[in-house]
């Protein structure tokens, strides 16, 4: 039996039998998981389902030029659903206050494209594929027999969000995770209706003033390490406050030292708080995911994550030993 088509009838089996589904992502959403997401959310309403997504509470305003905006639910205790649709990662840790949510659903589903990560979710269906570029690319795979009978109108929504998941994912196409299936399915999507110059400045240039002096202030902190083959920065919760600024909502500053010459690797420093730390790792030879999960973070082999409290000096130490040790092997 195709692999494919048989995933598509389980999971369609498990909608079949759910009044209400609910659809989450990772702790600090991003244009992949969030806007996955919003493509399921609204391809389950085209099929008769109730269905919500349920955040952090975080902002989602840099979405609004996608128009079709979801039913949106902040999490909260007493919520009440039959099935829990995860997407964009496998791990409980990665869930944060959330976790409370794989014991109300009588179902869970977990759809993700990373590695396999710490503290697994247990879940009654899942599909973990790291060959897809992204959650989203996943999505549309998996349910494309429907998104082939929708309207132009329909399909053009579901083109769009699908698009933002790669250019999320592969960096506007600059990644090395980038290859020719890629491109083959942004053709796709661009045949759907995307149309890639505008979803590109509306996803990765719509900063505000305050938001280009946060990433300023970052990357004036830039320093070469270990024989200057990792670069360093950070961004200070005081940098934050002075900016006015909550950089959850905007793309990181990583994207903007990707052309440094000779690097092997960067490490950037973002405190959200005070004592606070997200981690954003970065290298092609190096396998950050292995470094972010020592720390309980995950992601991609070559962009991964995590979050750690201390001071800055005592954590950039840690991490710099960590990268010492894999550049040594390499």
């Amino acid at each position: 039996m195709n692999t494919k088509n048989f995933a598509h009838k389980e999971i369609n089996e498990i909608f079949q039998h759910s009044q209400k589904i609910a659809i989450t992502t990772h702790i600090e959403s991003d244009g992949d998981g969030m806007v996955a997401a919003y493509a399921l959310h609204y391809l389950l309403g085209l099929k008769g389902y109730e269905s919500f997504i349920i955040t952090d509470g975080e902002q989602l305003s840099q979405y609004d030029f996608l128009g079709e905006m979801p039913t949106v639910i902040p999490y909260q205790p007493g919520l009440s659903f039959d099935t829990l649709v995860i997407l964009d990662l496998n791990s409980k840790d990665r869930l944060g206050k959330r976790q409370q949510l794989l014991e109300i659903a009588r179902k869970v589903v977990v759809l993700d494209h990373h590695l396999q990560e710490n503290s697994p979710i247990s879940a009654d269906y899942f599909i973990i594929d790291s060959s897809f570029v992204s959650v989203g690319a996943l999505l549309y795979s998996l349910f494309a027999p429907e998104i082939a009978k929708l309207s132009k109108e329909e399909r053009k929504y579901i083109a769009d969000c699908v698009y933002v998941t790669l250019l999320n994912d592969t960096n506007n196409f600059i990644n090395a995770n980038t290859d020719p299936a890629t491109f083959r399915l942004a053709a796709e999507l661009v045949e759907a209706g995307a149309q890639p110059f505008y979803l590109y400045k509306q996803f990765m240039l719509n900063n505000s003033a305050g938001e280009m002096r946060y990433i300023g202030g970052t990357l004036a902190t830039i320093e070469l390490e270990l024989d200057e083959q990792i670069l360093t920065m950070y961004s200070t919760y005081e940098l934050k406050q002075s900016c006015g600024v909550n950089p959850e909502e905007f793309r990181q500053a990583t994207r903007y030292v990707q052309g440094v010459r000779k690097l092997k690797g960067l490490i950037y420093f973002r405190e959200d708080a005070p004592g606070e730390w997200k981690l954003s790792l970065r290298s092609v030879p190096v396998n950050v995911q292995q470094i972010a999960a020592k720390y309980g973070g995950g992601g991609h082999r070559q962009a991964s994550g995590c979050s750690m409290r201390g001071s800055l000096p005592e954590i950039k130490a840690l991490l710099l030993k960590d990268f010492a040790t894999a550049l040594a092997e390499l």
